[in-house]
């Protein structure tokens, strides 16, 4: 009776189960912004380069342009260049550096617009960066137990390689006028070795001794109303004249003879 019993209960369980609805599968909806937010050439100038020696140590100064351009929906292709100078001068040292730095990459867009009129992106990217610059230590002290040695070394050339992983925002404050910062990480690749002295600053990276740099920049844009997408000038084909309507005659009835 048991057996009986406890499958009987079973049964219903299993025939109730069944009874209710199936619950519909949930979906993740589409995203509405697969559109052209930036119709244009945006060109932008980093305001921090030029102050970089209130949060480094010695003088380094420097100014960078930047362009890019949304090719397809969310995606900005990104072209960066710039020039840095750094100068470090102490008791026993008296370096200077300069050179110039580009930087290649694209920029992918998270931020979800509602309409065609929101131009604001939050954005995540990849850059390569490779820089060429020269060195000079016009003089240093070495103090040792048979006394101190000075000297000097001549002007010497290096090019260094770089990649960056950076997240960032960019921000229409008025009709095609951006503003925005990002917070990029980078990891070198490689540098040339000049043996003595080793080379110290990299114009775009920063130390060379250290493998991963964190930097920090803050630039205003603006957008080049520019419709790259739009034809150009094609030939348009000649336009046939419009046929005349065909009228149809009347056909008159038999005239019956009498």
């Amino acid at each position: 009776m048991k057996i009986l019993s406890f499958t009987f209960i079973l049964c219903l369980l299993l025939a109730s189960s069944f009874a209710q609805p199936q619950q519909k599968k949930k979906y993740k909806p589409k995203r509405t912004d697969q559109y052209i937010h930036m119709k244009g050439l945006r060109l932008g100038m980093d305001v921090t380069r030029p102050f970089q020696d209130l949060w480094t140590k010695g003088n380094r100064y420097g100014t960078e342009f930047s362009a890019d351009m949304e090719i397809w929906p969310n995606l900005y292709p990104v072209f960066e260049t710039g020039y840095e100078t750094f100068k470090l001068k102490t008791n026993y040292v008296d370096y200077s550096s300069n050179g110039s730095y580009s930087r290649i990459g694209i920029d992918y867009n998270l931020l979800q617009a509602q309409n065609e009129k929101e131009k604001d992106i939050f954005f995540i990217g990849l850059r390569y960066g490779f820089a060429f610059a020269g060195q000079q230590v016009s003089h240093y002290l070495i103090d040792s137990y048979w006394g101190p040695e000075t000297g000097s070394f001549g002007h010497q050339t290096y090019s260094a390689h770089w990649g960056e992983i950076l997240m960032g925002i960019k921000g229409q404050i008025f009709h095609n006028f951006y503003m925005g910062w990002t917070v990029r990480g980078k990891s070198k690749f490689s540098n040339k070795d000049l043996g003595l002295p080793p080379v110290y600053f990299i114009p775009g990276y920063g130390k060379s001794d250290r493998g991963f740099n964190l930097d920090f920049t803050y630039s205003v844009y603006y957008n080049i109303p520019w419709d790259f997408r739009k034809a150009k000038s094609f030939k348009k084909p000649p336009v046939k004249p419009a046929a005349k309507p065909v009228v149809k005659k009347e056909m008159k009835a038999p005239v019956k003879q009498k």
